[in-house]
């Protein structure tokens, strides 16, 4: 059964090819099982293919599931788990943990264990890392389901902002 399902769900990205170029912006569509996060995983390299080559040019930020890299510690110290697992250095984190902290909207609780976070104030966070990395690709994978419309827009503010300074 296990292999039918992991056949199943490769099936879905046989023979897959495409090309973003700098400054376009891709949505991917598809049904549930059409492999949109196999897609992704691959593309981060959370996922080794079993066939093909994928060619990433750029430091990339990824979201793929709420609170990956995550660790019940503070928010703060997961800041720094999280920034690292994306790449960026202790100094890029320093500098820009105000930052951080202020778009997440969670200052009152950073220092409190994100065990004790609503899913809400997690993907905050989380994205707020993620949105701070100085990347030139972004991958998200239905993050934004989570918490309010207000963040939501504010997140696709920033990720938009971002297109058009960095291309």
């Amino acid at each position: 059964t296990d292999q039918r399902l992991i056949g199943t769900t490769f099936m879905a990205l046989n023979g897959v090819s495409f090309t973003v170029k700098k400054g376009e912006a891709v949505g991917i569509i598809g049904s549930n099982g059409a492999g949109k996060s196999t897609l992704l995983k691959l593309l981060t390299h959370v996922t080794a293919p079993s066939a093909g080559d994928i060619d990433l040019y750029g430091r990339v930020a990824s979201m793929l599931e709420v609170g990956t890299g995550f660790h019940p510690e503070t928010g703060r110290e997961n800041v720094y788990l999280n920034g690292a697992i994306l790449g960026m250095t202790r100094a890029e984190i320093d500098a820009k943990m105000d930052e951080i902290i202020e778009f997440s909207e969670v200052r009152d609780f950073i220092d409190t264990p994100v065990k004790r976070y609503s899913s809400g104030m997690f993907v905050k966070l989380a994205f707020s890392v993620a949105a701070h990395l100085d990347s030139e690709i972004m991958i998200m994978d239905e993050v934004l389901a989570v918490g309010d419309m207000k963040f939501q827009k504010k997140c696709l503010t920033k990720m938009r902002q971002a297109a058009q300074r960095d291309g």
